[in-house]
């Protein structure tokens, strides 16, 4: 599995995607930012990539913030799937989260595949779909 950082290779896509204006950041990019975020224990940078029209913002910022308030949190991201252009990029990820109890020390993992799709906003790569996202659900639920 790859790191949570960014991949360091350049493609096309993302090429074009900085003449459109959106400079260096990429969609890989904003994702891994979610992942570190979360790692950091900070829900409110870890919201920070998604826009506040996502459906399932105040939910997902919930689940956040259960987690990092009860969990250590590291995260292992695989990109199986990207198709990018200068209006929009989507993602298909494989996210292993773990978990380690801040009281007891017991570490779980829990894995999903999970679809991001993102969009230019005031030049930023802004999450506008993430899903499922039960797999941040801090009661374990999927």
């Amino acid at each position: 599995m790859a790191a949570i950082g960014p991949n360091r290779s350049l493609t096309v896509a993302s090429l074009l995607l900085a003449a459109a204006g959106l400079g260096a950041e990429t969609p890989r990019a904003r994702v891994s930012y979610v992942a570190s975020a979360l790692t950091a224990g900070n829900t409110a940078d870890a919201m920070s990539p998604f826009d506040k029209s996502f459906p399932a913002y105040e939910k997902l910022r919930g689940y956040f913030s259960g987690l990092t308030g009860a969990f250590q949190l590291t995260s292992q991201l695989e990109v199986t799937e990207e198709q990018d252009s200068s209006e929009e990029a989507t993602l298909t990820l494989e996210w292993t989260l773990t978990l380690t109890d801040a009281q007891t020390g017991y570490t779980t993992n829990r894995n999903a595949t999970i679809h991001v799709r993102l969009v230019p906003k005031r030049g930023k790569w802004k999450i506008v779909e993430f899903s499922p996202i039960e797999l941040f659900d801090p009661r374990g639920k999927r």
